[in-house]
Parts: C-alpha cells; sequence; structure tokens
C-alpha cells in the first residue's frame, strides 16, 4: 500500500513505512565519528598520560587510529538487504539502523573497490540530496546488483541536475559517455587510473603509516612521555 508516491510507501514484505530522508541522522553521525576518531585518540590518551593518569602504551593506538576512522567511513554506511520501495526509493539496513536513499534526488555516486585474493569487493555509494548515504552492490533475494536501479535514476534526471559521478563508478554503470555529455545532468567527479585500482590497499599503508609514525611522535611529546 502506497502511502505517498514521493516521500513514503509501506514495505509489503514486513510492513514498515519507508520515507525518504530515513537515516540522515545516522549517515551524519557516521560521517563525524569517522572525522573524530582520530582526533579523541590521540587528543585523550595524550592529556591522560600527561596527568598520569594512564600508562603512556596506550599513545600507541594513534598508529590504528586513521585506519579505525577509514573503517567507521565505510562499514557505518554499508549496508544489506537492500531492496527498492516504490520505484524511486531504496531501503536498507545497516550497522546503524534502516536508511532510506531517494533514486531520484541522488547528488553523488561513488565507487568502492577493494581487492582481495580471489575477487574483488565492488560496491557503488550513493548519496542523495536528503544526505543519506549507502555503500551497497547486491539487493535482496538474489544476485540482482542496484545497477539498474541507478542507471535509470541517473538518466531521467534533467538536464543541469549536476549529479557527480566517479569514473569508476560511470564505468561500472557503463555511462562514460553520458557523463562526457555537456548537458549537465551529470558530472564527472574523482578519476582514478585503472591500473591502480589493484594498488590501492599498498598505496595506502604508505601514505596512513607516516602520518600515522608522526602522530605517535606528537603525541609522545605533547604528552611529555619522552
Amino acid at each position: 500500500m502506497t502511502i505517498d508516491s514521493r516521500t513514503s510507501t509501506t514495505d509489503a514484505t514486513g510492513g514498515v513505512t519507508a520515507a525518504a530522508g530515513r537515516g540522515r541522522a545516522a549517515t551524519r553521525c557516521v560521517d563525524i565519528a569517522a572525522l573524530l576518531t582520530p582526533l579523541l585518540v590521540f587528543a585523550v590518551p595524550s592529556a591522560l598520560v600527561r596527568a598520569g593518569m594512564i600508562n603512556d602504551g596506550f599513545l600507541l593506538l594513534n598508529l590504528c587510529s586513521l585506519l579505525v576512522s577509514a573503517l567507521v567511513a565505510v562499514y557505518g554506511h554499508m549496508c544489506w538487504h537492500a531492496r527498492p520501495a516504490n520505484g524511486d526509493l531504496l531501503c536498507a539496513r545497516t550497522l546503524t539502523g534502516r536508511r532510506t536513499l531517494d533514486l531520484t534526488r541522488l547528488t553523488k555516486v561513488g565507487r568502492l573497490e577493494v581487492p582481495g585474493q580471489t575477487r574483488t569487493d565492488d560496491r557503488l555509494i550513493l548519496t542523495d540530496a536528503h544526505g543519506v548515504r549507502l555503500v551497497v552492490h547486491k539487493l535482496r533475494g538474489g544476485d540482482g546488483t542496484v545497477d539498474n536501479l541507478v542507471r535509470r535514476a541517473l538518466t531521467r534526471r534533467p538536464p543541469g541536475a549536476g549529479v557527480v559521478v566517479s569514473d569508476r563508478a560511470a564505468e561500472r554503470l557503463g555511462l562514460r559517455a553520458e557523463v562526457a555529455r555537456p548537458h549537465g545532468r551529470l558530472c564527472p567527479g574523482r578519476k582514478i587510473r585503472e591500473g591502480l585500482v589493484g594498488w590501492l590497499p599498498l598505496l595506502s599503508v604508505l601514505v596512513l603509516t607516516p602520518v600515522s609514525i608522526g602522530l605517535l611522535l606528537l603525541a609522545l611529546t605533547l604528552s611529555g612521555a619522552v
């Protein structure tokens, strides 16, 4: 039963009303937590060590704070049981609760690729105008992906919509030619060379390791441990 064709609908399987924008607060909380994690891990132990309340061994947490921040940013938005609702909405569950994404008001489409030993974990990162974000791949109850839903929603946007689509997401969705057109419906986003995708984990380690060591040394200095 449809309650509102544009903003809400009832899930025929579970009787749960899905409204556009649901999960906006959870999305913001995850983003804030990801940003604050390195700061809190740096500041709180440093202050407590300086006050003599904890051992300076806790400062070693700075070596993994950036990694934890990245994991929060990804897994906080990762979803399962994704299902379309009323054609225009995408409902799913995340670690922070249910979210409903408005496919007709997408603002950003990215792609997350994590190479593995046997296969690459390949997902789309979807953000709508309400501020809801989902990291999603398959739909509930089968092997179908969200690609057709996202592709249809993007190609139906009016000229000048300005949806930012990363180069890798456009490649997965088969929309590279559409992104290159001057109508402004889709705008090119971040571009990563295909040959670099498999090296991203190693490149991330090479970038994060010096920064993490720098945070540790700064924390040791400010806490008076050295």
